[in-house]
């Protein structure tokens, strides 16, 4: 009984150091590619991407091409939005931008040029143990 349960104390203590690990990865591995990791604190972008989740955004480059369908990120206020682009007006510099859980686009035309960076990939759920 004893020898049961010092394995299954190992097993625990593994398996937390394991989920530490990967959580540190997910966290610190990203500046590696010269990217920024952000929480999705709202479902605007569900089902593509759900509040919890975390994005890992690289920095839009104007020469970078952009195009509809695009999953972006921009400053509004103090907060940092996703949302993709819907349509893009390259004579005005401008993108239409919507939440794929919204029902409308965005009331305002986002300039090219503060668009913060491109969305690469996301991790759902992670973002919750991140959250302070």
């Amino acid at each position: 009984m004893k020898k049961a349960l010092q394995c299954a104390a190992r097993w625990l203590v593994n398996l937390f150091f394991a989920a530490a690990l990967l959580l540190a990865a997910a966290v610190w591995l990203p500046k590696a590619f010269h990217m920024k990791a952000y929480v999705v604190k709202s479902s605007s972008m569900e089902p593509a991407i759900g509040a919890g989740s975390v994005v890992y955004v690289s920095q839009y480059k104007p020469q970078e091409p952009i195009s509809p369908g695009d999953i972006i990120c921009f400053q509004t206020g103090e907060a940092m939005v996703t949302h993709r682009i819907v349509s893009i007006d390259l004579e005005e510099g401008t993108a239409i931008t919507k939440g794929d859980g919204n029902q409308v686009s965005d009331p305002k035309p986002l300039l090219l040029e503060d668009i913060q960076g491109k969305v690469r990939f996301h991790i759902p759920g992670i973002g919750y143990l991140l959250l302070r």
